[in-house]
């Protein structure tokens, strides 16, 4: 089994781990003030599926200062609109009761938190070209989008149809590797200003 694959599943385990925590959490506290018990029982189970999610996807995502800052204003975001949800719910229902306001609220928390980190941590197209032209030097890109075009009979790129001959494709290849062989000697020097 891949490493890729064994995540996947993993993912998909998630959520009914993330159910288990929250009745574990949540059982023994329901005979004294329910509020403390939704409110522990939601909290715990966040912090639950935030350090699941992080532990397995850490190492496939780049992680830069952008996509550490729009983690953590996802993340906020997402606190938000849990308590947003708490407070309509309980409106809409007309149920006053506080737990029902704070189990609504955190379920949409961290439900919207798994996409919202699903987008801000996908891989980009330069930083896939950049990850597979290290893997592999004969490896064709479409100098537009940075598709992986090795193998294809025709050379036309599917994700963004430009179409080129195979000298502007070696063309553009030679280049690129001429741009970063140019940039990673440029930050091997020391005392050098960098472009």
């Amino acid at each position: 089994m891949t490493s890729l694959l064994a995540r996947i599943l993993l993912s998909i385990m998630l959520l009914p781990l993330a159910v288990v925590v929250y009745l574990a959490v949540l059982l023994p506290l329901t005979r004294g003030n329910d509020e403390v018990a939704f409110t522990a029982a939601t909290s715990v189970t966040a912090v639950f599926v935030a350090i699941y999610w992080l532990m397995l996807w850490r190492r496939s995502v780049q992680w830069t200062l952008s996509r550490i800052s729009l983690t953590i204003a996802g993340s906020v975001g997402c606190l938000f609109a849990g308590v947003i949800a708490g407070l309509a719910a309980m409106g809409v229902s007309g149920i006053r009761d506080e737990a029902f306001g704070v189990f609504i609220g955190g379920l949409v928390g961290a439900v919207l938190w798994l996409p919202v980190t699903i987008l801000v941590w996908r891989e980009r197209p330069a930083e896939r070209a950049e990850r597979i032209r290290q893997s592999a030097s004969d490896v064709l890109f479409c100098p537009r989008c940075g598709y992986n075009m090795t193998g294809l009979q025709l050379a036309r790129c599917p994700e963004c149809g430009a179409q080129f001959t195979l000298n502007e494709l070696f063309a553009a290849q030679r280049h690129q590797h001429e741009i970063a062989d140019a940039a990673s000697s440029a930050e091997e020097r020391p005392g050098r200003a960098s472009v």
